[in-house]
């Protein structure tokens, strides 16, 4: 709303907030609501005064901190802060403010317009000023279209591509679903589509490049490549470069470059319906905007994903520097590789179960979930601990260790359910924990030693992955199982047939002759 608008009517009702020790207002026309200050995702690289987004009941609403836009110090909140929902052109945002006082009712004949020079430095935020209370108190009246920099022709444009993909998900009538590999990076989750993911290691020794950003890491020794590594948490400004127990390297394909992603923890591979994808709010702009695919809302709208573009993460000058780092060495040797990386490798998920560590086949893999609730079964198989509720879908679940009679151990935030499609049957595989997605190359797999052919988990053993310092223990999920243990399995489904009655039938009575 321009300021020739706002002051257009004979009176006005404005909402007042304090800001320090100022006071403001905005038309009540533009207001939709007021809220305390909920739980905030905080979007990287976005414009210093953009909070963040949080979930308004099933919608995404970008939040914009008012102290930083009017270049105020930052406070801590407290129980009068509040968030003032706004509308502007049909687009909501919130604004946080330090609290909200009354509702004023002021003549138009009493606004006064903003001295030249104040609005001049707040960039015509201020439309006008009202004295009240006999002119001990100012109210400064915003103009919350220029608050909240709201570009017309980004809006323009992002219309139309929304609306065209709208019309997209209408025609696949939003059925489709999209496999994601998601990671922390300090408190915020993220994510990735997972045909941009070639593989997740553990994270490795690193060479220090000298003379670069200190988002790049420097490089790694990856099957006798050269793999650069640059630290999303740094590059985000999302948190410290602490490595511990949990960090991981993230691989990624760019174009023809392969790039390693520090991220602070993986925390699942997971499918989500194309209709959870939302656009990036209008307060995004610039590279944080290109960087970001979309928002996934999850959990009805308590848990937000920020997926991440692969393609956009690096700008064209940072993927300069990235080539620069590939090219230090021999070129000959990353082509010999090349040649063999596909053809000659195996891609597997790598988890623990005990002190030992196991992996399967990617393609056996369907996805990766924290572990949901587990609800139990009675007269189930022993090495079924119950079933989950997977979108819908009603799933069996099967404790490994169980299964391979280990010690029994108590679930933790750690603990994985390995989703796999086998016999044309979901089931889930409950696991201590998943460390990493690894490609192992061809000759590092070797047969099972001939002394484990008699044991009972050699029929589970596709063989073992012999890897410098460690050794993985690869099974095949089919035999997870044996025949009649599917057969019960699959018997889990069928209904109960009706129970026969084994009453006996009452027998008759010989009656007497009567003499």
């Amino acid at each position: 709303m321009s300021a020739e608008n706002l002051l257009s009517s004979d009176e006005m009702q404005l909402v007042t907030f304090r800001l320090d020790q100022e006071n403001f207002g905005i038309n009540i026309m533009n207001v939709q609501e007021i809220i305390r200050i909920p739980s905030i995702t905080t979007i990287p690289q976005a414009p210093a005064y953009v909070e963040g987004v949080t979930n308004l009941r099933g919608t995404i609403l970008p939040v914009i901190n008012t102290r930083t836009k009017f270049g105020m110090p930052a406070i801590e909140r407290d129980v009068a802060s509040r968030v003032i929902v706004v509308d502007i052109n049909g687009k909501t945002i919130g604004l946080s403010v330090d609290a909200v006082s009354e509702v004023l009712r002021v003549e138009n004949e009493n606004i006064e317009p903003a001295p030249a020079m104040v609005a001049e430095s707040d960039t015509n935020t201020i439309a006008g000023m009202v004295k009240v209370n006999e002119g001990s108190k100012v109210v400064m009246i915003l103009d919350v279209s220029q608050l909240c920099s709201i570009d017309k022709s980004n809006e323009v444009e992002t219309a139309v591509t929304t609306t065209g993909k709208t019309l997209e998900q209408t025609e696949e009538k939003i059925l489709e679903e999209v496999q994601l590999v998601s990671f922390l990076l300090g408190d915020e989750e993220f994510a990735l589509e997972i045909e941009s993911v070639r593989e997740i290691i553990r994270f490795p020794e690193i060479v220090k490049v000298p003379n670069v950003p200190d988002y790049i890491k420097g490089v790694i020794s990856l099957r006798d490549r050269l793999l650069p590594v640059i630290d999303m948490r740094i590059k985000l400004d999302m948190g410290s470069d602490e490595v511990n127990d949990h960090t991981r390297v993230v691989v990624i394909d760019i174009g023809n470059i392969q790039l390693g992603m520090v991220v602070d923890k993986v925390h699942e591979v997971t499918r989500v319906a194309r209709d959870t994808i939302f656009p990036p709010p209008q307060t995004i702009v610039g590279q944080a905007r290109q960087q970001l695919q979309g928002i996934v809302r999850l959990d009805e709208g308590e848990r937000i994903i920020m997926l991440l573009e692969a393609s956009s993460i690096m700008t064209g000058d940072e993927m300069v520097n990235i080539e620069q780092l590939e090219t230090t060495e021999s070129a000959a040797v990353e082509e010999e590789v090349d040649q063999v990386d596909t053809a000659d490798e195996e891609q597997m998920v790598v988890f623990k179960l005990a002190d030992e560590q196991y992996g399967v086949r990617i393609t056996q893999v369907q996805e990766i979930n924290r572990l949901s609730r587990i609800t139990r079964v009675p007269r189930a198989p022993r090495f079924v601990e119950g079933v989950v509720n997977l979108r819908g879908d009603v799933i069996p679940v099967i404790d490994l260790r169980q299964r391979f009679e280990m010690e029994a151990q108590e679930y933790t935030e750690f603990t994985r359910i390995i989703v796999s499609e086998i016999h044309n049957k979901k089931i889930g595989i409950i696991v201590d924990e998943v460390l990493e997605v690894l490609r192992v190359s061809q000759n590092q797999l070797e047969t099972a030693p001939e002394v484990l052919q008699d044991d009972q988990i050699a029929r589970f053993m596709e063989g073992i992955a012999n890897l410098p310092e460690r050794m993985i223990l690869m099974l095949n999920l089919e035999n997870i199982l044996i025949e009649k243990e599917w057969k019960k399995l699959i018997d889990m489904d069928k209904p109960e047939p009706a129970k026969k009655s084994k009453k006996k039938p009452a027998k008759l009575k010989k009656q007497g002759r009567s003499e």
